[in-house]
C-alpha cells in the first residue's frame, strides 16, 4: 500500500515512526476489549466512558442541518421530511445515538418528534450552539432542547467548538437538576481537548478523527496529538466520540478534475470497487481504533443508513486499505486537516484553518452562499489581504500544504 515514488506519502513509514510504532498495534483489528459483544440486528456497542452508556458504534450527525441555504429550499425540506425515516431505519439497524445543536436548524424538533414513543432507545447529545458566555442564556437554551425532544432530560450536553466556563457552570447546574446526565466538549483541536480531560471537567469529548487526519502524509507531527488524547481518555474513563470519519465526503467534489492521473486513478478503483466500500474503509479505519467508542455520521438518505452501518461488522482488506492510500495520496494536497497548527505562527493573527474551510464549503462542498456569508462576517484584519505571504503558515504546516496560494484563492472565490 505505499506510494511508489513518493515516501513522504507511505503510511507504512509513517506507522514504523518510532513514537508511532505504539499507535500500529493500537490500530490493530478490533478486539475484544474494544466492545461489549453485545449486538442488535448486526449493530456492536461500545462503554462510552465513565458514563457507563452503552453506545452504537455508529449513530447519527446533523450536520446536514446547517444547509438550509446551501441545498435551497426543494432538497433541504427533502432533507427535514426524510430525516424521521433516517432516525428510524438507524432504530431498527441498532443505532441508539444522535448528535445536533440548537444551531443545525430545527433538527431537534424534527428529531423529537420522530423519537415520540422511543425515547429511551435514544441517547442524545446535543449543544447551546454556540456557547454563550451567559449562565442564564444557556440555561434557557437547555429548556428549549428539553422541549424540543419532548424530554425531562438531555443524555450527553456539550460545549460546541469552544470551552466556555460559563457553559460549565451552566451544565453543572442542570446537571444537579437532572436536567443533563453527561458533559462535554466538541472541537477540532486535542490540544483543547486534554486541557478538560485533564481539569477532570468532561465526560466525553467529541473530536474529528478520519484517515485523513492522522496519517500526516509527511514525516513531521504537529502540536496535537488525537492519539495521545484517545489514550488519555482512556485511561481516564472519559468516552470518545468522532465527528467527520469521511473526512466531509471530500471525493465527490474535487474528483471533477479528471485531467489529474490521481483523481483518474481513484476514480477508477471506485468505479470497480464501489463507492461504498471508501466511505465504509474511512468508518472501519476509525472504529478498529480500540480507544474510540463511536462515529456520528452525517446521512441524508435511508440507504446511507444502510450502508454505514454495514461498516461496523465489515472487514478492512487490503483491497479497503488501497482505496484509503489512493483516496489520501489524491486529497492530501488541497485537504486542510483543521489542526491548527499554523495558526500561532501568523504574525497578523490571521486564523487560516477557517479560512481554508470556507473555501472548501465553497469548491468542494458546493456551498458557495454559505462560505461567503461566513467569510463576509470575518473583520477585515483576519481576512486575506490583511496576509503579507510571509510564508511562516506554510512553514509550520505538518502536511506542507501550500497555504499562502490557497489563500489568495480563498479570497478571489470569496470576497
Amino acid at each position: 500500500m505505499s506510494t511508489d515514488g513518493n515516501p513522504s506519502l507511505s503510511r507504512r513509514r509513517f506507522l514504523e515512526q518510532g513514537s508511532v510504532a505504539a499507535l500500529g498495534a493500537a490500530l490493530a483489528n478490533r478486539t475484544a476489549g474494544a466492545s461489549d459483544g453485545a449486538t442488535k440486528a448486526g449493530m456492536r456497542y461500545r462503554r462510552f466512558g465513565r458514563t457507563n452508556l452503552t453506545i452504537s458504534e455508529v449513530g447519527l450527525g446533523c450536520a446536514t442541518g446547517l444547509k438550509s441555504r446551501t441545498l435551497g429550499p426543494d432538497r433541504f425540506n427533502r432533507y427535514r421530511e426524510e430525516l424521521p425515516a433516517i432516525l428510524h431505519k438507524l432504530l431498527e439497524l441498532g443505532g441508539n445515538f444522535v448528535a445536533t445543536g440548537l444551531g443545525y436548524h430545527d433538527t431537534e424538533e424534527i428529531l423529537g418528534n420522530a423519537m415520540r414513543g422511543r425515547r429511551q432507545e435514544v441517547i442524545i447529545f446535543t449543544a447551546p450552539d454556540p456557547p454563550r458566555d451567559d449562565v442564564p442564556t444557556i440555561m434557557e437554551r437547555c429548556e428549549l432542547s428539553l422541549k424540543h425532544f419532548h424530554t425531562d432530560h438531555i443524555d450527553c450536553y456539550f460545549s460546541h467548538g469552544r470551552w466556555s466556563e460559563a457553559f460549565y457552570e451552566a451544565a453543572l447546574k442542570l446537571r444537579e437538576q437532572g436536567k443533563i446526565r453527561f458533559i462535554g466538549l466538541s472541537g477540532h483541536v486535542p490540544a483543547e481537548h486534554q486541557a478538560r480531560v485533564d481539569a477532570d471537567q468532561v465526560d466525553f469529548v467529541f473530536q474529528p478523527y478520519n484517515y485523513m487526519a492522522l496519517a500526516k502524509w509527511t514525516e513531521r507531527f504537529d502540536r496535537n496529538d488525537v492519539e495521545g488524547l484517545f489514550a488519555s481518555c482512556k485511561q481516564k474513563d472519559v468516552g470518545v466520540l468522532c465527528m467527520k470519519p469521511m473526512t466531509g465526503h471530500f471525493v465527490p467534489n474535487w474528483a471533477e478534475d479528471k485531467a489529474n492521473p490521481l483523481v483518474a486513478r481513484l476514480l477508477k478503483e471506485l468505479q470497480d470497487f464501489g463507492k461504498s466500500n471508501l466511505y465504509q474503509a474511512m468508518l472501519m479505519w476509525v472504529l478498529r481504533n480500540p480507544n474510540v467508542c463511536a462515529a456520528a455520521v452525517g446521512m441524508s438518505a435511508v440507504d446511507e443508513v444502510t450502508e454505514n452501518c454495514a461498516a461496523v461488522n465489515g472487514q478492512l482488506t487490503r483491497r479497503h486499505e488501497r482505496l484509503l492510500d489512493l483516496y489520501a495520496e489524491t486529497a492530501t494536497d488541497d485537504y486542510c486537516r483543521l489542526c491548527e497548527t499554523c495558526v500561532p505562527h501568523c504574525p497578523v493573527g490571521i486564523r487560516v484553518p477557517d479560512l481554508l474551510r470556507y473555501r472548501m464549503y465553497y469548491k468542494n462542498y458546493g456551498h458557495c452562499e454559505d462560505a461567503r456569508e461566513l467569510y463576509a462576517a470575518l473583520p477585515p484584519e483576519r481576512q486575506v489581504p490583511a496576509c503579507t505571504q510571509c510564508g511562516a503558515c506554510q512553514e509550520a504546516c505538518p502536511n506542507r500544504l501550500a497555504i499562502v496560494a490557497k489563500l489568495q484563492e480563498a479570497h478571489a472565490l470569496l470576497a
